[in-house]
């Protein structure tokens, strides 16, 4: 009797676990990206700060959580992907063989010859400073040094190819009609892979050289195990074609597609939770920085994301940094909010004012006890003129201060 009992209880005790786990950040709120046009990609690299590209050249970039979405302009050509390797690095890629680069955590972007004129519909970073970038009529580039360069690829298709992922020099290409193509010398040569879609792969990730996930129209999911070689489908429960995936690891991530489609499992795929996105548009991408809060961008603009900050002031990780350091505010020029962003090696009582040109104090934005970590916090200057303002961290006994420009 005592043993039935146990065993009832423990899978009591699981179910609750599983629960938790699948219920665990999945309340997701709309944010306002003042954007109309269709959102294709979003690349989340800390909890304050992401970026989402789409229609018309529009890049959307977000330092305070989304909070607010400040827009950038960069061509005519639709932007499809967007990618950080970190704070600084990052690329985004689009039509006519668009390529932009910034090396300064997007302050500026410059044009770079991709020496393809298709439409590149996605980019995958490939660790070091290795990029591949896909698009139509079989298009596939790789740049080895950040996206300053890029060589052209032999795919040996003219299919439209819609996603790609790399680890080392192992490379998967997914495209239309269930095209799946792998290299396993950085893209040097390509061969065919057999596999359970038949309709378009929209979106592919491999969490190391064996694990990976792609999805697709008709509500397509599959999974692989050993590196491409076996794929399995696991789409069971999900109800609409899907344009985008991200996982943390190889068992917990989210798919998104059509009409809202937001679905999460903790499982590889061989079960799935349908979450409410509190949007009935289309969503094309999603992305983590820490597999736990996440941002989606779809059509009409919408980005929904499950990350809300308690407060202004967000600690970036759990990891402690390496040393003290003080970042430029961004944007910077600003008007009227700008986000200030340290890091300190050392929990202690910490204070971050703005002092104008003249001395005087106009802003205590912290005046606590702070553990070792990353912190952003946002800066309104609504009630102050247009000036030139000095805003001066303080922490036990170090002080680092940097000028900004307020322009109204």
């Amino acid at each position: 009797m005592k043993t039935k009992l146990f065993a009832q209880l423990k899978k009591i005790v699981v179910l609750i676990i599983i629960t938790a786990s699948f219920s665990f950040a999945q309340t997701w709120q709309l944010q306002n990206s003042n954007f109309t046009g269709q959102l294709k990609g979003v690349y989340v690299i800390n909890p304050t700060t992401a970026w989402a590209c789409g229609d018309n050249g529009t890049l959307l970039n977000t330092i305070n959580a989304g909070t607010n979405w400040i827009s950038i302009v960069l061509t005519g050509s639709d932007l499809h992907q967007v990618v950080f390797k970190d704070e600084n690095t990052g690329i985004v890629v689009g039509d006519n063989g668009t390529v932009f680069v910034t090396t300064n955590g997007g302050l500026n972007w410059v044009s770079k010859n991709s020496g393809s004129s298709a439409q590149l519909r996605n980019l995958t970073y490939g660790g070091g400073s290795t990029y591949y970038a896909v698009g139509d009529d079989g298009a596939a580039i790789k740049s080895t040094d950040d996206g300053n360069t890029w060589t052209v690829l032999t795919s040996g298709t003219t299919e439209r190819l819609l996603c790609a992922a790399a680890v080392n020099e192992n490379v998967w290409i997914g495209g239309r009609n269930g095209l799946l193509l792998f290299s396993n010398n950085g893209g040097s040569s390509f061969n065919i892979m057999t596999s359970p879609a038949a309709d378009d792969i929209k979106d592919i990730q491999f969490v190391n050289a064996s694990v990976g996930f792609a999805a697709g129209s008709n509500s397509f999911f599959m999974y692989t195990s050993n590196g491409g070689a076996n794929w399995v489908s696991r789409s069971t429960g999900i109800l609409q074609g899907l344009n985008g995936l991200h996982f943390k690891d190889d068992q917990n991530g989210w798919v998104v597609g059509g009409s809202g489609t937001l679905y999460s499992t903790n499982n590889a795929g061989l079960n799935w939770l349908p979450i409410q996105s509190s949007t009935t548009q289309d969503l094309n991408s999603i992305h983590s920085f820490d597999g736990v809060n996440a941002w989606a961008v779809g059509n009409s603009g919408v980005i929904t994301s499950n990350y809300s900050p308690t407060t202004n002031i967000d600690q970036a990780n759990q990891t402690i940094p390496g040393a003290f350091e003080v970042r430029q505010n961004f944007p910077n020029p600003f008007n009227p909010a700008t986000v200030i962003s340290w890091q300190s090696n050392q929990g202690a009582n910490t204070t971050l004012k703005i002092f104008n040109l003249l001395g005087n104090e106009v802003a205590v934005l912290v005046n606590e006890f702070k553990p070792a970590g990353s912190y952003s916090v946002s800066f309104d200057a609504s009630g102050l003129s247009s000036g030139v303002y000095v805003y001066s961290l303080q922490v036990n006994g170090i002080t680092s201060s940097k000028k900004m420009t307020l322009l109204k």
